[in-house]
């Protein structure tokens, strides 16, 4: 809890009413207004844009704002801070770390990226590439998967160049990132390869792409997924060769940018077995859900699925340090050994983001956070069902461990979106002292994903504040 370091610390706590921003939030946010871009997230796509409060303390699951408010942050700040907010033995380890080594360029070796590519590939790693494989470093999500498509199409041979990615995934910002994520917004005149990638349909069964039901579909999207390497009209199959263009399948085991949506287990399983049947490489994005947030240490593992490789970053470093990497096994990772100098930075593999990464790892497995949050996760979704079936404009919930989603509708027959009240439900939660990330095809679905250290009290402040201005919003009060 904070200790009288912060501003004031006479604000509101969390739970209480506080208008926003306070003061000196506002004149903070004058200075970044007038010199900071105008493409910052924050002023462009956040719902609380003229209200959010400028932070000055974080500590566990609490922040603090200039004017001394606290507040409750339930997405660990886009899944980063998964030891929660300036974990004391993480600062300890990072300090130490660059007092003893701080930086040596990304193709020198030091002692804690050593240690980490071990423990990453011997304990870390899931399934039978466990012992088996091996690991390349990068520097923030979007590199890693960058760095995958990378390692796939070179472990391939012509004319097995291109990817299949799904609607509503979300892989990052920079080119080939951009390629394989569907959405036009964030690909607005900046350069892609989009010829090189063909995209289907994700098992988002709340909102069927194909207006079936699950499971009476017979998981429809993976026959659909099946059909394309059956005729040279899909545009990926040559029947005279019998080859394929496709070099790999890039897939999240959760879909966390558009709002939390989980497919059932068929539907991962069913793209292993067409990675499988027609020698394709199966990319697991497990930026924002890996890294044991889900119970295991990675999502896929809840569906009896081990991948070619897994991108992960966020929870990977504690949010202390830019670091992300690769994990494949060796079939896949051993081709860079035939193009030797074709991926290297400056920072790979930077002693004191390895340090960080080996301390968050030691810190899941010393509190055995996998288990509980397993545990917690149970108790945050049954939270959840109870607020669907109280409120009539919550039409879905999902989850597990501790990735949460929540969609709001107008109508449960129809589920005609309800963005406008998701957004004042957000709203309301900020003012009442916690913050909500939003998300979804049509900006309505709440995402949850807290810190390991989240406690069943915390969760049930969470699922209070979220009834409550649901209550609200339903009575008409935004």
């Amino acid at each position: 809890m904070c200790e009288g370091k912060c501003s004031g610390c006479a604000g509101k706590k969390c739970g209480e009413y506080r208008a926003l921003p306070g003061e000196k939030s506002k004149k903070i946010k004058e200075d970044l207004f007038k010199y900071e871009s105008g493409g910052t997230f924050w002023r462009v796509t956040n719902d609380s844009a003229d209200r959010i409060p400028v932070y000055e303390k974080m500590e566990g699951l609490r922040m603090w704002d200039v004017d001394g408010n606290e507040y409750i942050d339930t997405y660990g700040q886009f899944a980063a801070s998964c030891l929660g907010h300036a974990p004391g033995q993480l600062i300890d380890a990072v300090t130490d770390q660059m007092r003893t080594l701080m930086h040596v360029s990304g193709d020198t070796p030091n002692v804690p990226r050593a240690q980490l590519v071990k423990k990453l590939a011997e304990e870390v790693a899931p399934g039978d590439m466990r012992g088996d494989a091996k690991v390349q470093f990068e520097l923030g999500g979007s590199g890693a998967v960058e760095l995958a498509l990378q390692i796939a199409e070179y472990s391939q041979k012509d004319p097995q160049n291109d990817f299949i990615s799904f609607f509503g995934a979300y892989h990052g910002r920079t080119t080939a990132a951009l390629t394989v994520a569907p959405n036009i917004y964030f690909r607005d005149r900046l350069p892609t390869m989009a010829q090189k990638v063909t995209r289907v349909p994700y098992a988002y069964c709340y909102r069927c792409h194909y207006g079936m039901e699950y499971p009476s579909c017979d998981m429809y999207c993976v026959k659909y997924l099946k059909k394309l390497f059956e005729s040279p009209e899909y545009g990926i199959y040559d029947p005279t060769t019998k080859t394929n263009s496709i070099a790999a399948i890039i897939v999240e085991p959760a879909q966390f940018h558009t709002g939390g949506i989980y497919p059932p287990a068929e539907f991962i399983q069913g793209v292993r077995e067409v990675c499988d049947e027609y020698g394709l490489v199966m990319i697991d994005d497990e930026i924002a859900v890996g890294m044991g947030r889900s119970g295991k240490w990675w999502c896929i593992e809840n569906y009896g699925v081990t991948p070619d490789m897994i991108t992960t970053s966020k929870a990977l470093s504690g949010g202390v340090w830019p670091l992300s990497a690769v994990i494949g096994k060796n079939k896949v990772m051993d081709v860079w050994n035939e193009h030797p100098d074709k991926h290297m930075g400056t920072w790979h593999g930077n002693a004191v983001g390895a340090r960080a990464a080996l301390t968050v790892i030691d810190e899941i497995q010393k509190n055995g956070y996998l288990e509980k949050n397993a545990e917690h996760g149970r108790y945050f979704l049954d939270g959840l069902k109870q607020i669907q079936k109280k409120h009539p404009m919550v039409g879905d919930v999902q989850g597990i461990g501790l990735g949460l989603s929540l969609e709001m509708v107008r109508d449960k027959k129809t589920k005609e979106p309800a963005e406008a009240e998701t957004i004042a439900v957000i709203r309301k939660a900020l003012e009442y002292g916690m913050t909500i990330c939003r998300a979804a095809y049509y900006g309505n679905r709440m995402t949850f994903m807290p810190g390991y250290i989240v406690t069943k009290k915390d969760i049930d402040l969470m699922l209070d504040i979220t009834d409550r201005c649901i209550s609200e919003v339903e009575a008409g009060d935004f």
